[in-house]
């Protein structure tokens, strides 16, 4: 047998549904649509391309809108790190400074209390007593010593005298002396 290229139908095969020669009605929003004047049709595309293109324009203004603020968030971060080195900077300088009047200050408190040790030393006090005042030191010899074993005692107006060691019979006798 020789090729063929003859094609089966199979729709020969289908259940067959038997009806009217008349096209299926179809409701008039789908017909309008289909048969749409070219002027009509036109002015559709045109808003939709017109809408389109206002999208577009709001998404690029938003997105101006975002890169705007974006810039100003960046240069205010930059503009707050400037100054904030700068506050920096002139609060070093002002601790350095005092630093080093503190240093001043030290070397001076030194050089004070080293003239104050050469005035008040013991050569420069003698010798002032001696020089100044014709004062002369005392011999050894020359001292006499107080002793005071007798405790503590205060004389008061009329000859009468208290004292803190007497104990109490002491103290109510001083009492009923000072009385009288």
């Amino acid at each position: 047998m020789a090729q063929s290229s003859e094609a089966y139908d199979f729709s020969l095969f289908e259940p067959y549904e038997y009806g009217t020669a008349a096209p299926e009605y179809e409701p008039d929003y789908e017909r309008e649509e289909r048969y749409e004047r070219p002027a009509e049709k036109k002015q559709r595309q045109q808003s939709a391309v017109s809408q389109k293109e206002r999208r577009a324009t709001a998404r690029s203004r938003a997105n101006a809108v975002k890169l705007l603020a974006a810039a100003a968030v960046i240069f205010m971060f930059i503009g707050s790190g400037l100054y904030l080195n700068g506050r920096l900077d002139e609060t070093a300088r002002n601790i350095s400074r005092i630093e080093s009047q503190i240093e001043i200050a030290k070397s001076e408190n030194i050089r004070l209390n080293s003239k104050l040790e050469g005035m008040v030393s013991v050569d420069k006090i003698e010798n002032y007593a001696e020089n100044v005042l014709g004062m002369v030191k005392l011999e050894d010899y020359k001292v006499k010593y107080f002793n005071n074993d007798a405790g503590n005692r205060v004389i008061v107006s009329g000859g009468k005298t208290y004292s803190d060691s007497q104990g109490i019979w002491g103290k109510i006798q001083s009492f009923f002396e000072n009385i009288f």
